[in-house]
């Protein structure tokens, strides 16, 4: 059953020069912003951008017929691009050879079916996993690993956006697997909240993998986004796989880290890692895209748009 509430909110971002309005910004609403991750702080141009890429994600699920009725009406088609939506209107109506007010039933039929697309979207966070409860995304996350210390200390900094109202819990994952080949070690990994929250809960389903449940200061509802910094630590250094990488289970739309080895631990070669499958890290092998370390022992990198369950990051070879 579609939602009238989305309904509206396709609605009115059809208005005028519909995608390509001058105050498109201003008229997205609470269940577009959270679909298309727009967050306050994103410039006209960004929400522009956002919202196209989202609504064209979303018009390719529907019937050919009602995509281009969708599409046009957004001015999403290259052919009806930057007219009024009147124009558009009489342009999709002598496509299809039929009058105005049964181009408008088609674009009222795809909203149905667009705002069931984005209802079924959002209740999928109902019926998530425990190692990937939805609700929310990461709009950027920025990390920062110290190899010079023993043990390493990682720590995190991550801005989210929620999916759902309400969103008082959110779950933080940390997985470090070891080299026991090299040595045992019962040390298990520990976490501290630096700010924005307070870790309620943690579960260590295994010595190289850890799960804590993170309380928000306040409960954030759809859109509303939050920072929140945390640090963890593990093992010693010997024990660790030469390897950080973040591989998400939920969106990610921003990814830096940075790595201090300093010059006692410099590898001897350091490469990017761009998306790639997790188990394609196990070889070791460097890629043509190698990292110079700088002169006081850091690298750095910096990833977009992340594929969900891919990994980004770094690697190197002692």
């Amino acid at each position: 059953m579609s939602n009238p509430d989305i309904v509206r909110e396709l609605q009115e971002v059809r208005r005028g020069r519909g995608i390509q309005a001058d105050d498109l910004h201003t008229r997205v609403g609470s269940h577009l912003r959270a679909a298309s991750g727009i967050t306050d702080t994103d410039t006209s141009a960004v929400v522009r951008r956002k919202l196209t890429l989202r609504l064209a994600e979303l018009c390719g699920l529907l019937p050919s017929d009602l995509q281009l009725a969708a599409r046009v009406a957004f001015s999403l088609h290259e052919e009806a691009e930057g007219q009024f939506l009147d124009r558009r209107v009489e342009w999709l109506a002598t496509y299809f050879d039929r009058d105005p007010k049964t181009a408008r039933r088609r674009i009222d039929q795809a909203f149905r079916l667009l705002s069931e697309h984005l209802d079924e979207g959002n209740s999928r966070d109902d019926d998530t996993s425990e190692y990937a409860p939805d609700g929310w995304y990461i709009a950027s996350m920025r990390a920062a690993l110290r190899m010079d210390t023993d043990p390493p200390q990682l720590t995190e900094e991550r801005t989210i956006v929620a999916t759902v109202d309400s969103l008082d819990e959110i779950v933080v994952a940390l997985a470090a697997p070891k080299d026991f080949d090299r040595t045992e070690s019962h040390d298990r990994i520990a976490a501290e909240i630096v700010y924005g929250g307070e870790i309620v809960e943690e579960h260590h389903p295994s010595g190289g993998y850890a799960r804590f449940v993170l309380r928000l200061p306040q409960p954030l509802n759809v859109g509303q986004r939050h920072e929140y910094g945390i640090q963890f630590t593990s093992y010693s250094r010997s024990l660790m796989l030469p390897f950080y990488v973040l591989t998400s289970l939920r969106r990610c739309d921003h990814f830096t880290a940075r790595i201090r080895f300093g010059h006692k631990h410099t590898p001897g070669t350091v490469w990017r890692v761009s998306g790639v499958p997790p188990r394609a890290l196990d070889d070791f092998t460097p890629t043509d895209d190698l990292i110079t370390v700088d002169r006081v022992g850091d690298v750095s990198v910096e990833f977009h748009e992340l594929k969900p369950g891919l990994s980004y990051g770094v690697q190197w070879h002692w």
